[in-house]
């Protein structure tokens, strides 16, 4: 629902497309698109495609984990950035570094025909490298909420030309302590200029009061309502004691 308490559902009718070929994408995404030999889109792919290609809107999107969501909002990012503008137009927040990193190589193929690469943002990393990226005047950013608000403090990034904001694994990000730097994100974005795109497993109460306080009559896709998994991910358990973890681990790792 929005703030108005209507629903934030996409209209009756969904728009799917069965190829990437039926979306239209600019040669270089086309042809990044093609180097990663994807063919047919995924679910959230299918359906989220079309609507964020299309007219700027803010968007929630709910899909398992493992379900394409980085392509579902990296190839419609990337359209919208301009390589000649040296400032910060997309910013994508992930709960770890680990996806921060994962993500970032993800756009850097998908941008590499364009001239765009990300630069990953993540505490545990010295601010060196990660200043001067943004000096340089980086188009894309991939970094967990805490550095991302140590940044902005310290001055080192603006967010005034920001054109797209991705939350990605919302209710991780929140679940782990991160609600407090992601509003004060959201409250720093540029109001009536960028697009705030949810993408989240779950839709849990406080990712649904970040939705109806910072997103404005957004439009919705969610598959995969079931399960939090895709059926194509397999997940294995090992009960043990907390202090037999590092051995059990490392058994695992070898094995």
């Amino acid at each position: 629902m929005d703030k108005c308490g209507t629903p934030c559902a996409t209209p009756k009718k969904r728009v799917r497309v069965e190829n990437f070929n039926e979306l239209k994408l600019s040669p270089s995404l086309a042809r990044a698109v093609s180097d990663l030999g994807y063919v047919k889109p995924s679910p959230i792919q299918a359906e989220a495609l079309p609507i964020l290609l299309g007219e700027p809107t803010d968007f929630i999107g709910l899909a398992a984990t493992g379900t394409g969501k980085t392509a579902a909002f990296g190839i419609p990012l990337l359209e919208r950035i301009d390589p000649t503008v040296k400032a910060v137009q997309a910013l994508i927040l992930c709960p770890t570094r680990e996806l921060a990193l994962q993500v970032s190589g993800q756009i850097d193929l998908l941008g590499k025909h364009k001239g765009v690469r990300a630069l990953p943002i993540y505490g545990g990393a010295p601010y060196g490298d990660q200043i001067h990226g943004l000096k340089r005047g980086v188009a894309v950013v991939v970094g967990t909420p805490g550095r991302i608000v140590d940044h902005m403090d310290r001055g080192t990034m603006k967010l005034d030309q920001l054109k797209t904001l991705v939350l990605d694994e919302a209710d991780e990000m929140i679940s782990i302590g991160f609600k407090d730097d992601l509003e004060k994100i959201l409250g720093s974005v540029p109001e009536g200029k960028s697009d705030t795109w949810l993408f989240s497993a779950t839709m849990s109460r406080e990712v649904r009061r970040v939705a109806d306080t910072y997103l404005k009559s957004p439009k919705m896709v969610q598959v995969n309502a079931k399960e939090m998994l895709p059926e194509t991910v397999e997940q294995i358990y090992y009960p043990t004691h907390e202090s037999n973890k590092p051995e059990v681990l490392c058994k695992l790792i070898e094995s």
